[in-house]
């Protein structure tokens, strides 16, 4: 079963971004280049929505959002993971198209044979989200709710003597 739903979206220089805000808009955009990740998945689905596109599969994630721009118009990504590497090079941008939103599930691999670690598996999965973990655990690292400054570590120079640097 799957633990989690990604959201397909798109990395584009975000002076581009209102050109990706619908799958209409998308499809219209003539000679249109896309970068991949070398996942069967995506490469079905961009494939599957963008059948005039160019689909270019990338090995590496993370090196992919350099070719946007001067090979590239835009990146297929999860928009929970193209939301890091935006943080990362805010000269980019997100965009997640409307109206039709495509999830993707995401799933522990098991060996087929192995049917009881399966079952073991889901049944902890099923605990985790009906203990509120997963979403606690996606609202902390995907979505930065609940995120506290670093605090000072106490110290008797400036805590007891209060000596400041």
């Amino acid at each position: 079963n799957s633990y989690l739903d990604e959201t397909l979206s798109f990395i584009v220089p975000d002076h581009q971004r209102t050109e990706f805000e619908t799958w209409d808009a998308i499809r219209g955009i003539a000679g249109l280049k896309v970068g991949v990740p070398e996942l069967e998945y995506y490469v079905g689905k961009a494939r599957m929505a963008l059948p005039n596109a160019t689909v270019i599969v990338l090995p590496n994630f993370w090196e992919s959002l350099k070719k946007v721009g001067p090979e590239l118009d835009a990146f297929i990504a999860p928009a929970e993971r193209g939301s890091v590497m935006t943080l990362l090079n805010p000269e980019y941008t997100v965009v997640v198209p409307q109206p039709e939103i495509i999830k993707i599930p995401l799933a522990y691999p098991i060996a087929r044979q192995d049917e009881g670690f399966a079952n073991l598996v889901n049944t902890w999965i099923e605990l985790k989200k009906k203990d509120g973990t997963i979403e606690g655990l996606y609202n902390y690292w995907i979505l930065g709710k609940n995120a506290r400054p670093k605090q000072p570590r106490w110290s008797v120079i400036h805590d007891v003597l209060h000596w400041s640097n």
